[in-house]
């Protein structure tokens, strides 16, 4: 069987085509609710603290980020929180949707592949979290779609070495918004280089190191040259009162009710305990359970999305592996690099969710490209199809549940968590 599927397109018989578009729509329908939820519900303080220091006192993490806020004038500071909180997200899912594209039609149009689109938004990694969870990481992310979009239809190997190259560079220039983004997205350049990528294994080799060494220096520049204490920033911190319901009962805030914060105030202790404090003390403070239930929960959420698009599309998870085959040292490597994001932030559930994009992402388009997946739907697939899309429609409702649940016993704990840099951002 060859690598690549012919383009062929396999025709979808009338009723399915009727049950496809009716599943489109509930995606959609999906997407607006959980916009018109994130307007309405979302606390936005914890995520405007990503742009609030810039480079004005000296080199510093985060620093670019800083600057992109200060091209709004102060009048329009909030306004420009807004913006950068809504546009982060936004470009991460017209990446997502370029890689749908890709999947449902770039190798022919067939029923899997059609399923296998549709499915995108709603995965763990997909619509829901990015809309509840802006983070700038997401940026990198979004780099890392387009880069795997463009290998999947590179041809030659000049083009790989200077895609590879335009990547890190790219990559470089997003660590000075978020640190992780380097250690998080390696693992995913180096499966798009070697799974999807045509080349000799010398040009795979020059390819990994332009698309992860870029980043990897300026993380470690800003660690030995990048100030250590963000305090001298809080000056420039307006006063406003911004509703963070973090106390509040799942019951008060579906009420209606509201609860405040200072900005200034709460800003200037977050920045000044995260970049102040050593961040690798503490893991102790409040017992190992949150920890390990973090870990089981990220490991599932990769097991499903992978089982995901095996089942949909047909394609085993075997071929990847086959293509790995001398380059183990080089997924160590990348694996290695995220233990740094891990030892320092408590979100171990949401850096399992960005190796589920970086995994997820290549599969879905080496799939898209395989045979396997033209083959003609079966009966057991539509049905799987259609559990996946009212399972993980409910999915993010059921982790928010659970997160509201393990935050509240911790606020009690605030006393001795606004001073450790892994859980200030939970308290008001």
């Amino acid at each position: 069987m060859s690598d690549e599927a012919e383009r062929l397109d396999q025709p979808i018989a009338a009723r399915c085509k009727i049950m496809y578009a009716i599943a489109g729509l509930l995606v959609l329908l999906y997407m607006v609710a959980w916009v018109a939820l994130a307007v309405l519900f979302e606390p936005n303080l914890q995520f405007f603290s990503y742009y609030v220091i810039d480079y004005e006192h000296g080199f510093i993490r985060r620093g670019l980020a800083g600057e992109l806020l200060d091209l709004f004038s102060t009048d329009l500071y909030f306004t420009g929180l807004m913006v950068l909180r809504w546009v982060v997200p936004a470009v991460f899912v017209a990446s997502l949707g370029a890689v749908a594209w890709t999947t449902a039609a770039r190798f022919g149009r067939s029923e899997r592949r059609l399923m296998l689109a549709l499915l995108i938004p709603l995965l763990p990694f997909g619509f829901a979290r990015a809309v509840l969870l802006p983070t700038p990481d997401l940026l990198g992310e979004a780099a890392l779609a387009v880069f795997a979009l463009v290998l999947v239809s590179a041809k030659r190997e000049r083009p790989l070495v200077v895609v590879s190259g335009i990547y890190g560079m790219t990559t470089a220039t997003l660590t000075l918004i978020h640190e992780a983004v380097p250690f998080l997205q390696a693992l995913g350049a180096v499966l798009a280089i070697v799974v999807l990528a045509q080349s000799s294994i010398k040009g795979q080799r020059l390819s990994v190191l332009l698309a992860i060494a870029p980043g990897l220096v300026v993380a470690l520049a800003l660690a030995l040259f990048g100030r250590g204490d963000a305090s001298s920033q809080c000056a420039r911190l307006p006063h406003r009162a911004i509703d963070f319901p973090i106390t509040l009962s799942r019951d008060q805030v579906l009420r209606g009710e509201h609860a405040y914060t200072d900005y200034h105030d709460w800003t200037c202790r977050f920045i000044t305990v995260t970049t102040r404090n050593n961040p690798l003390e503490g893991f102790g403070q409040i017992g190992w359970l949150p920890w390990i239930g973090s870990m089981l929960s990220g490991v599932a959420i990769l097991a499903v999305t992978l089982l995901l698009i095996r089942g949909i599309s047909g394609v085993p998870f075997g071929g990847i592996r086959r293509a790995l085959q001398g380059r183990l040292l080089w997924i160590i490597l990348a694996v290695l690099l995220l233990l740094p994001v891990f030892a320092t932030t408590s979100d171990w559930t949401r850096w399992w969710v960005a190796i589920s994009f970086d995994v997820g992402v290549v599969y879905l388009l080496y799939s898209s490209r395989r045979p396997e997946s033209s083959q003609p739907a079966t009966r057991r697939t539509r049905f799987s199809f259609a559990v996946a899309i009212i399972l993980l429609a409910g999915l993010p409702i059921l982790v928010g549940i659970n997160a509201t649940q393990a935050v509240q016993p911790m606020i009690a704990h605030c006393d001795q968590l606004a001073s450790d840099p892994k859980w200030v951002g939970i308290c008001p």
